[in-house]
């Protein structure tokens, strides 16, 4: 595990936050959070809102998403509803044919991935992190495992509570990162700035404060298969000063094509209040289009569907976007450009890679990335001639490689 590199110095306690951030640290809520939130139903006056903004009639805005519901997108009323794809001008400028569904996209991964012997590699964060560092890709390194289905136990692995409060309970070992070993989303992750051995109390990243009785609980029962913790590491300065002191990830979307892997799509997921992780679905994160050439942001919003909204500047520092480029874009990837190149049997990934200190670093890699992020950040779908014959060269290989496979069961 120690081969992960580069360590990356830690987090300075406190990240800026706004009054109302504040404000949301201090009320009550749980260790850790098992669940995203569930979206609410439309109401009527959501839907008459929908149709005003539309500029359409409630039959031609029917007929409208009927469109794109039976095309190769597949997009479901809900799809139609996140992405604004009822908005004039999105409609005028074209290509709405282009977007892709939730259940499409689910269908596009795993039809171009169809090395499925490599997936479980993908969905162990452990076994990813290892393998990546093992080839010298940079990447956090892991502190410690929580492991308790196993007998044995070491300095780095925790296999009972007392080995895991004590873990929790050592100054040395703080800011912390924990997160399931298997899971995605950012569910059951948690930043800690520091402990307080007195009061057996830890302190979040934003400030509130939680029993570690209460963690190691959650911890314990929701996620008895593996949980990890890592430096809590410190963003590129300048990406500090724009969004505080937080892991601001790109979203990058590659795709091996047969003259080797490039970067297809990108996003850049921008982490505000109390959140410690960048995940969009997170309330008040940001989500900034990045041109795939300079690294320059564009459209920052927040919010989806009726709650949509676009930000010039950052909520939390009031850092100005306009102008703001990412600090080591050529750098970012070319790193994921070149993990893609050593996931050769996974051709289709979507990589979150983090600008530090010490230069981009790999947090995760996705096997089922979701267009969702792309497509809102850059209003424009997935589908088109590049990804079309990226998918029709899988097939055939995916053809190949089954025809291979199955001459090898008949000579057994």
């Amino acid at each position: 595990m120690d081969a992960a590199l580069p360590k990356t110095p830690p987090v300075p306690a406190g990240p800026a936050i706004t009054r109302r951030a504040i404000s949301e640290a201090s009320l009550p809520r749980p260790a850790l959070d098992f669940a995203r939130p569930t979206a609410p139903a439309l109401g009527a006056g959501d839907f008459a809102t929908i149709v005003r903004a539309s500029g359409l009639g409630p039959a031609a805005l029917a007929l409208s998403f009927a469109r794109l519901a039976f095309g190769p997108g597949s997009l479901g009323f809900s799809d139609f509803i996140r992405l604004r794809l009822y908005d004039p001008d999105i409609r005028t400028a074209g290509g709405l044919e282009s977007f892709v569904g939730q259940r499409r996209n689910r269908d596009l991964c795993v039809a171009a991935n169809f090395r499925h012997d490599w997936l479980g590699l993908m969905s162990d964060k452990v076994a990813a992190l290892g393998y990546l560092a093992a080839h010298g890709l940079p990447t956090i390194l892991i502190r410690a495992i929580y492991a308790p289905r196993l007998s044995g136990g070491s300095e780095r692995v925790l296999t009972d509570r007392p080995a895991l409060e004590a873990f929790l309970l050592d100054p040395g070992h703080y800011p912390l990162f924990g997160k399931p070993i298997e899971g995605g989303q950012s569910l059951g992750a948690i930043a800690l700035a520091r402990c307080c051995i007195g009061t057996r109390m830890l302190e979040r990243q934003d400030g509130s404060r939680l029993a570690l009785d209460d963690l190691m609980e959650a911890i314990d029962t929701h996620y008895r298969d593996g949980y990890l913790f890592q430096p809590l590491a410190a963003p590129e300065p300048s990406i500090a000063a724009l969004c505080g002191a937080r892991l601001a990830t790109v979203r990058i979307v590659t795709l091996a094509h047969q003259d080797g892997p490039r970067v297809f799509r990108a996003a850049w997921k921008l982490p505000a209040g109390i959140n410690a992780a960048d995940n969009y679905w997170r309330g008040g994160n940001l989500l900034g289009q990045i041109d795939r050439v300079t690294g320059r942001l564009g459209r920052v919003v927040s919010g989806i569907g009726l709650a949509l909204r676009e930000h010039t500047r950052h909520p939390d520092t009031g850092a100005d976007f306009t102008g703001a480029r990412h600090p080591h874009w050529e750098a970012t990837c070319a790193l994921a450009v070149e993990g893609a190149r050593l996931m050769r049997h996974v051709p289709l990934i979507g990589w979150d890679i983090a600008c530090t200190a010490n230069g981009p670093v790999i947090v995760e890699m996705n096997e089922t990335p979701d267009f969702f992020l792309v497509q809102l950040a850059d209003r424009s779908g997935v589908l088109g001639l590049e990804f079309d014959a990226f998918l029709a060269d899988q097939r055939g290989r995916a053809s190949v490689h089954r025809r291979r496979m199955r001459h090898m069961i008949d000579r057994l």
